[in-house]
């Protein structure tokens, strides 16, 4: 074939400029292995630690993620937190496009700048330094690169080589070196079947993991820290904001916690004390004056992120609380803990990793651990933990921030792992109870009685502060969206604090709820609790199944049918049991007139291996199809 002389031209243009790239950002130089199932690339990733002392430490990194698509945008984030005791000396961007060709180069002052703080969190009088890159076409790579030198060595960063999923990890390596005067305590998780090599020698430890696919997300998976490699150290001599400590296990950490940051901030005014005597005077029982103590709380202070004592890490006076009535989560815990030793209650000072997904605190690593912190207070009945930064969550309520998870008491005795509570199955439920009457236009009239419970109970008690118009959206187009033209008539809500059940009343009707064909009409009969979920499919299931917490339903509804109308056939019982749980519905015939529409639905908290997902989908499925069971009735002839 003969080359045309132009098109030869811009093939040798185009071969000259190819090769003026820096082919290593290259995405052609990516293998297709590592491109299956990606969103983004990471190139490389490399994170070297020099732990000079127990008073300082240098960190530096150097990454480069290739993103595929605008779904990897997220993974080129970066963000690099600093504060008075963490010292950035260096920070660069620079993106490449798909031949590998710089097309911007980004300096310090590029980045933005923005409070740490997240409402929550233990740790937040830190600063952020931020930079998200807008792209304008896809493949793209973003190259950063940074240093921190840090006086506080109380955590050392760990390492977590796959932290998302659809993202592959071309090589990722983390080192790390230290005085032979330090010990290095150590935990890897979930690094067996994974392609990492290490080296372990006298002061110092190196990681590197090679080749590693993208692991593609998929339903009901458990989350990736649980099933991927991480590695978390800490030194057993450190310092915080100048405070030097030594800690071999937990008793010792917490001691020090306590002595360091805790035991000088609980001072109380004398008048406050006064009221707090005055409220608890006539009660005998610990647990009522906790509650008492609780209430007054909630109803004197507010949440704000504080920015005090040594790097944030110690709570504010408690007298400060007092007289200013707001704290963050470190100053309203100590604040409630030092009115409870006022009333005569005995709790503790609580670090704990809040939120989702549910995280320990590392028994095998003795360091500051936590985004969080709460109360515990002992009982002979069960352990209570109160979450004291809010204004409306019940005594003694954990919902799904705090529950089943270790965590570290401190007390002056010094710092003990305990678990928190979990909620069983049977605790986190919704009861149904309904009277409906079935127009003879096929219209629903009905009032309805939902009371939630347990994990579930978060899911409902937030509805009193919303607004008419915002409670009406709910039922309307998220809880009830089956039923079509409906009206709310009436609602009033109950939240039983004492008994943590949250209680809603609805009178509602709607037109054609019921479908005609001829002289039948059919309709289906749970009218108000269809799980209509059904996970996603997967024909080649690679990830285990997870059932982060399990809860139970319990539906009974009165029906009241037409009198012009005979009941041609009423579904036989159904019940279904297995690993997973319970399905169990009936439908009893009391009158010519009256059903009663009774269903249990238990979902069992749970992990399982990747082949039992397929029949927990079946599951799932079978329950969402009995759910919409119909009943047919026919026209009574004149």
């Amino acid at each position: 074939m003969k080359v045309q002389p132009t098109l030869l031209f811009i093939l040798l243009i185009n071969f000259q400029f190819l090769f003026s790239q820096d082919v290593g950002l290259s995405v052609f130089t990516i293998p297709d292995s590592l491109t299956q199932n990606a969103n983004a690339v990471v190139r490389f990733d490399n994170t070297s630690i020099a732990l000079e002392s127990s008073k300082k430490m240098k960190v530096k990194v150097k990454k480069a993620i290739t993103v595929l698509n605008k779904l990897g945008n997220d993974n080129s984030e970066i963000v690099v937190y600093y504060d008075k005791s963490n010292h950035i000396k260096r920070l660069k961007a620079i993106v490449y496009n798909a031949l590998g060709k710089e097309i911007k180069d980004i300096s310090k002052k590029d980045f933005k700048d923005y409070s740490a703080a997240d409402g929550f969190s233990l740790f937040n009088d830190g600063r952020l330094k931020y930079y998200e890159y807008i792209p304008t076409s896809y493949p793209y790579t973003i190259y950063y690169e940074y240093e921190v030198e840090s006086s506080n060595t109380a955590f050392i960063r760990r390492w977590q080589p796959i932290d998302s999923y659809n993202q592959s990890v071309q090589q990722s390596i983390f080192t790390i070196v230290f005085p032979n005067d330090l010990t290095i305590h150590k935990v890897e998780k979930k690094f067996k079947g994974y392609p990492i090599d290490k080296n372990i020698s006298t002061g110092s430890l190196s990681y590197k993991l090679n080749a590693m696919p993208a692991i593609k997300y998929e339903n009901l998976a458990p989350p990736l820290i649980n099933i991927t490699p991480l590695l978390k150290l800490a030194s057993n001599k450190f310092s915080l904001e100048g405070i030097e400590g030594t800690a071999n296990n937990w008793n010792e950490f917490g001691k020090w916690m306590y002595n360091n940051l805790l035991s000088s901030r609980s001072e109380i005014p004398e008048a406050t004390k006064l009221k707090i005597k005055e409220l608890v005077k006539d009660v005998e029982n610990p647990i009522e004056k906790a509650k008492i103590v609780y209430e007054y709380v909630q109803n004197k202070t507010r949440y704000i992120s504080v920015q005090v004592g040594i790097g944030g890490w110690m709570p504010m006076l408690a007298k400060d609380v007092d007289r200013l009535g707001y704290g963050d989560c470190k100053a309203l815990t100590n604040y409630t803990k030092s009115l409870m030793d006022v009333a005569g209650v005995t709790s503790y000072y609580t670090a704990v990793y809040a939120d989702n997904p549910k995280q320990d605190m590392e028994r095998d690593v003795v360091s500051v651990q936590g985004n969080h912190v709460f109360l515990y207070i002992p009982s002979k009945e069960k352990d209570i933990w109160l979450e004291c930064t809010s204004q409306s969550v019940p005594f003694g309520y954990q919902g799904t921030f705090t529950d089943d998870r270790e965590v570290l008491v401190i007390s002056p005795e010094g710092g003990q792992l305990k678990h928190t509570s979990a909620y069983k199955d049977t605790e986190s439920f919704q009861k149904t109870h309904a009277t409906y009457t079935i127009t003879p236009e096929g219209g629903i009239k009905a009032t309805v009685k939902i009371s939630s419970a347990g994990v579930q109970y978060r899911n409902h008690f937030s509805l009193e502060k919303q607004s008419k118009r915002d409670v009406e959206e709910h039922y309307k187009s998220r809880y009830w969206p089956y039923i079509n033209n409906m009206a709310i008539d009436n609602y009033h809500f109950v939240n039983d604090k004492d008994s943590i059940v949250f209680n809603e009343f609805v009178t509602l009707k709607a037109a054609d709820y019921a479908s005609f064909s001829g002289d039948r009409m059919l309709f289906a009969l749970n009218a108000f609790n269809r799980l209509t979920y059904i996970p996603k499919r997967y024909r080649n299931r690679k990830l285990p199944l997870e059932i982060s917490r399990g809860f139970i339903d319990k539906d009974e509804f009165e029906i009241i049918l037409p009198d012009t109308y005979d009941i041609e056939a009423i579904p036989n019982d159904i019940t279904i049991e297995n690993k997973f749980g319970l399905y169990h519905l009936s439908v009893e015939k009391i009158n010519p007139t009256k059903l009663k529409y009774t269903r249990t639905l238990l979902i069992k908290k749970g992990e399982y291996p990747k082949e039992d997902y397929k029949n927990y989908r079946s599951f799932r499925k079978k329950i969402a199809k009995l759910d919409k069971t119909k009943i047919v009735l026919i026209k009574k002839q004149s």
